[in-house]
């Protein structure tokens, strides 16, 4: 069965900026005081800027046995009609003015392309949005796993 695992992390480029943030701030606030003023404002910086972060990023799009995992959701590659992949322009839209308030949305703002998944029952859920950094990769994965699965049958 084919397959396809990624996780949605921010890009490492904004690692060192935020770390400079966090030192540079502790250091400001902190200096003059003593270790028991600093360490207080460094665990609170770190934890406002850091935390977030590395808990966004720990979201996966996920695609084995037959099965995709986005979130807590999951969807058998059979319940979908079509596969779009989008572009940063076409995501926005999907997202924005061509948007469905029913539809499931897996989505990273520092990642531009997705993939909407079309679903064979649209009720209540008319289509899935994933955020991935791969999209052609993910939808030629769905389709295979599909027609791995049909010609099983």
């Amino acid at each position: 069965m084919p397959t396809h695992d990624e996780r949605l992390r921010v890009p490492w480029s904004w690692w060192p900026v935020v770390i400079a943030i966090v030192l540079f701030g502790a250091l400001e606030v902190g200096s003059g005081f003593s270790f028991v003023v600093l360490v207080p404002i460094a665990i609170f910086l770190f934890g406002f800027f850091i935390v977030p972060l590395i808990l966004s990023g720990r979201m996966r799009v996920q695609l084995s046995d037959g099965v995709i995992r986005a979130g807590k959701q999951e969807l058998p590659v059979m319940q979908i009609t079509s596969i779009a992949e989008l572009n940063r322009d076409e995501t926005r839209l999907r997202l924005g003015p061509q948007a469905d308030p029913a539809a499931y949305t897996v989505v990273r703002g520092w990642i531009g392309s997705a993939v909407m998944l079309r679903l064979a029952n649209p009720v209540p859920v008319p289509y899935w949005v994933l955020s991935t950094r791969h999209p052609e990769e993910l939808a030629a994965a769905i389709k295979q796993s599909r027609n791995l699965i049909r010609a099983t049958r």
